[in-house]
């Protein structure tokens, strides 16, 4: 009797270690085991997914793809001219794109296009691999023109392939990656990026949190329809909310610690060593929140980023979704219904395209001063936008 008993004991205690290392789902995520990694989202919420993969977000680096980026070469939009006789050429080998400077006709060196920056709805910009050292190339696709041009704040006189992309870049271009940084031997500072750690895009945890937990409880109780394990953006306070869309779209401010470690409900303040809050004149890029700061609809509201975006579908140009969101508010405005009836879009006239003067393309021999124009978030009244 005492043998069966115990029997049934080891049997119970096998069972329920069962049961508890079933709620750990294994994961290679670099982030830690934490994390369950985007691909274990599509188990259950598979029609959202597939929608965000066509979003902005989703996209906005990538490996290059031959495929996918040789389209935007060219015979007649494969070079770039400098001053000088020097020029950078597009060329495309052994399915590989390369941004070759060639001077006075010859090829002084070629480095291949390893990594896309950018969802492609603005531009491309492009980083190539050095060791384990990321550097910025030379060259930037322009979608709105269809061309080539010198890349962002690059010096106007010669081609540059010695712009380091630092992890502070990877920190709103991707969801992780493993940074090492050093002062090397005769003062150079190098940041080493672990190219096999890189997730990337903004995958669902960067903005929802880990998951692991969550997705081990739902996969073993399929018929609780709570979710559990996982924070919920709108039951976040109004600044809850902010910071998490804050995190990249309020600047570039001395960080105190890495963005990647932001989770939902942090506040930014425990990550920016200044606060970001309202500024007199915020660019076009990269400084929404600031100018959204700045607007009387959210001065006069509850207003968050979530109001008018719908941060799992891809929305570009479709200026009439933003009409009805605007129109959710403004319901007993005479001026909003008239314009609404003449087809007339609120968004061209109260957050009117704008040139950022933060990024700067062009060089002495093209073409200079190329604007690059992205929609203010601050909602006013513009009479000149009103004018066109």
């Amino acid at each position: 009797m005492k043998i069966i008993i115990a029997s049934l004991l080891l049997i119970s205690v096998a069972i329920c270690l069962l049961k508890c290392t079933g709620r750990h789902t294994h994961t290679d995520d670099p982030r830690g085991e934490q994390y369950a990694g985007a691909a274990s989202c599509m188990q259950c919420h598979k029609d959202i997914v597939n929608n965000y993969m066509h979003a902005n977000h989703y996209n906005t680096s990538s490996k290059v793809d031959f495929e996918k980026f040789k389209t935007l070469v060219t015979a007649s939009n494969d070079t770039v001219h400098f001053p000088n006789g020097q020029m950078v050429r597009l060329e495309t080998l052994h399915n590989k794109i390369a941004q070759s400077y060639i001077l006075n006709g010859n090829n002084v060196g070629s480095e291949s296009m390893d990594l896309a920056f950018g969802s492609g709805e603005k531009a491309w910009t492009f980083g190539y691999w050095k060791g384990e050292e990321l550097y910025e190339l030379p060259l930037t696709y322009l979608t709105a023109i269809k061309r080539w041009t010198n890349s962002p704040g690059f010096p106007a006189e010669r081609p540059n392939y010695s712009r380091l992309i630092v992890g502070r870049c990877m920190e709103c271009h991707a969801s992780y990656a493993a940074v090492e940084k050093s002062l090397e031997q005769g003062g150079r500072y190098a940041e080493k990026i672990n190219a096999a750690t890189i997730i990337y895009g903004i995958d669902c945890e960067r903005c929802h949190g880990p998951a692991a937990q969550h997705v081990a409880f739902h996969l073993e109780n399929p018929q609780a329809k709570t979710a559990k394990f996982m924070t919920s953006i709108r039951s976040l306070g109004r600044q809850q909310q902010l910071d998490l869309c804050a995190t990249c779209h309020s600047g570039d401010a001395v960080t105190l610690k890495s963005i990647f470690a932001f989770v939902p409900g942090d506040s930014l303040s425990q990550y920016y060593m200044y606060y970001p809050g309202a500024e007199a004149k915020p660019d076009a890029h990269g400084m929404q929140m600031q100018s959204l700061m700045l607007s009387k609809c959210f001065q006069q509201s509850n207003l968050t980023c979530m109001s008018c975006h719908d941060a799992h579908a891809s929305e570009r140009n479709n200026q009439q979704v933003f009409v009805q969101r605007c129109m959710s508010c403004h319901t007993k405005s005479d001026h909003a219904v008239a314009m609404q009836q003449m087809n007339n879009y609120c968004i061209n006239c109260h957050m009117p395209l704008q040139a950022s003067k933060a990024l700067d393309f062009g060089n002495s021999a093209e073409q200079s001063n190329i604007k690059y124009s992205l929609r203010t978030h601050r909602i006013a009244v513009y009479p000149q936008a009103q004018e066109k």
